[in-house]
């Protein structure tokens, strides 16, 4: 029996749709690695998975700081202890549409 299983077989049904939206996105370099799908901009990771519905975000410091009145008050958004990066919960529609917003906030910070 195997220790580790395919990354697509471990994720929730919700971050599975947000994978598969975020391949077709032009912006978004995708490298598909043993532990899943890499999401890069301009060479920068921007996207980790990190479990079956947790996702983080490299939104930048800048960024959060603006953001950040609005993701203290989200219990699905955490501030991470490396300040550019936030981790979401993703285990339902809105989360899914909150995740793909700000992925498009991570692209434009790292596209000048």
């Amino acid at each position: 029996m195997t220790a580790w299983w395919r990354g697509s077989e471990r994720r929730g049904p919700y971050v599975a749709r947000a994978v598969a939206e975020l391949r077709s996105w032009p912006a978004l370099a995708v490298s598909d690695t043993r532990r899943g799908p890499v999401f890069a901009v301009r060479g920068t990771e921007i996207l980790r998975l990190t479990g079956a519905d947790k996702v983080q975000v490299r939104l930048t410091v800048p960024a959060i700081d603006r953001l950040g009145p609005y993701l203290r008050d989200c219990d699905q958004v955490r501030t991470l202890p490396d300040k550019a990066w936030v981790a979401v919960r993703v285990d339902a529609e809105p989360d899914l549409e909150l995740l793909l917003a700000l992925t498009s906030v991570a692209i434009k910070a790292h596209v000048p």
